[in-house]
Order: C-alpha cells, then structure tokens, then sequence
C-alpha cells in the first residue's frame, strides 16, 4: 500500500497492478492488521493521511530504513544510515531466510540501482556491488531495468528539463547551481513533478559546482531537490524547511509560501552555508 500513486517507470514491475493507494477505503485493511511493514522512510508523517491510520492501528509497526534522524514511531527498528538503500537491506534480508526469486531480485535490484544513481553515489561499496551480484544470478536483469526506468521519458519530459538547464543560476562564486520550475511551466507540458525526477542531479554536473538546488512551483507548495558532494552536507538544510534525507540527497515541501520568497531564503541559506 502506497501514501500516493508509483511513478509511471516504476509500473512494469511483476506484480505491479496490485499495488493500491491509500484511501478511506483501506480503513478496515489497517485496522484489522496484526503487522505493518514501513519502508524506506524515517517519519511516519512522512505517508500523509496512511501514517495517520497507522498511528490509530493496534499492530506491530515494523520500520526498515537506512535515512538519518529517524524518528521513533515504530515498535520494531532496523536502521542503517551507513546502508546505500533499503532495497539492499531487504535483500540482506531475503539472503538470510534463503527466498530467492527472479521478480522479487528484479526489484531489489532497481531499488538499489535508482537509490545509488547508477551506482555512482557515496556508499556504493563492495559489499552492495557483492548483493547485486548475487540478485543478477537470481535473474535481475540490469539492462531491462535501467531502460524501463531512466528511458521511456515523454518528448514534452525532454522539453521541460530543457527549461529547467534554461532556468540555471549560479551563486557562491560557481559553488551553487540552482534551476527552478514554476507551475505554469509545467502544466504548459502536461507534467507533473513525477517528470522532473533526475533532473537536479544535472546541478551537479557543472565544473566547480559542489551543491544543486531544483526548485519546483506546485498548487499549495514549493518543492525543494537538494544535492551535493564533497564534504558539502544538504540533509540539515532541507531540514531547515522540515524535509530531510540523506547527506548528500535530500528534499523538503514548503508550504504556503511564493515561489519568489522561497527562492531568495533557499539560495541565501545555501550560500551562508557554503561561505
């Protein structure tokens, strides 16, 4: 059960079409349950309207996560902040209790895949290297996986990430990059903010540039991408504007506020930091 709908290139998956979203309907599925599963998060509010059901359910609510500063809502925990993915805990996992299986090693597989960027992100040690071998020997098939996630974009997702590079600032003497979509823009190409994802890794991707910001206009908030690399840390700045994530990946939603104000005290606090 999600707290919103999965993206379209995460749909192809076997299995897929029994992936439901929450809904007042699905009241009776949470409060009969006797466990409740939470993955890959560190905040129960972090589901919306689902967390909320989860906090009234009588269940054993278990968490598995690898983000910093989890917060303490679950009665059973394994966190690992040292961990590249929750996918590979879950395959750690799977190991363990001797499941092996071709779908099951195919989604892992994507999850560590997307959660490492290609493998390319800190973290991605020999040990992952070690478990990803070992889900493409159960039939995941690394090929299939990054076209069916990374190439099946739209021309008119193409077209927008062009007015994104467009958009490109640079501050803090080339140190800071910022792009910034506004609502209009994205209605003008019929996307939505599922479409933008990946495109503030291209922040990063500019000599000299050691933090990226993409900035995002929405109906009630402004959504804020923050990445960055060295010994540049994002995570406590998106939790300055109540986000968070990883050291070097992280976002935040800030709600009603102009795009033009949060621009200004998003890229001053970026700056400060950086100076």
């Amino acid at each position: 059960m999600l707290p919103t709908p999965a993206p379209d290139n995460l749909r192809w998956f076997d299995g897929a079409e029994h992936l439901e979203t929450y809904s007042d309907a699905h009241t009776p599925v949470i409060e009969g349950a006797t466990c409740i599963i939470v993955l890959d998060l560190n905040a129960r509010s972090r589901l919306g309207v689902l967390g909320q059901a989860i906090a009234r359910s009588t269940a054993t609510v278990i968490n598995i996560d690898h983000h910093t500063h989890p917060e303490d809502f679950a009665h059973v925990v394994w966190i690992d902040t040292e961990s590249c993915s929750t996918c590979s805990m879950v395959a750690e996992i799977a190991d363990a209790a001797g499941i092996r299986h071709a779908s099951m090693a195919m989604c892992l597989y994507t999850g560590i895949m997307t959660d490492t960027g290609s493998f390319r992100f800190p973290r991605t040690t020999a040990a992952v290297h070690g478990i990803v071998a070992d889900l493409l020997q159960q039939g995941a098939d690394p090929v299939r996986s990054f076209e069916l996630v990374m190439n099946q974009g739209s021309v008119l997702r193409a077209r927008l990430l062009g007015e994104a590079l467009r958009s490109m600032e640079l501050h803090c003497n080339g140190r800071l990059c910022v792009m910034v979509l506004q609502r209009a823009t994205l209605e003008q190409y019929g996307c939505t903010t599922d479409d933008t994802e990946g495109f503030v890794h291209h922040t990063l991707s500019l000599a000299g540039v050691d933090m990226g910001i993409l900035i995002i206009e929405l109906a009630t908030e402004v959504k804020c991408s923050f990445r960055s690399k060295g010994d540049v840390i994002v995570r406590d700045l998106a939790a300055r504007y109540g986000g968070g994530g990883h050291i070097y990946a992280a976002g935040a939603r800030i709600p009603a506020r102009p795009l033009a104000d949060v621009y200004h005290d998003v890229v001053a606090a970026a700056v400060a930091q950086l100076a």
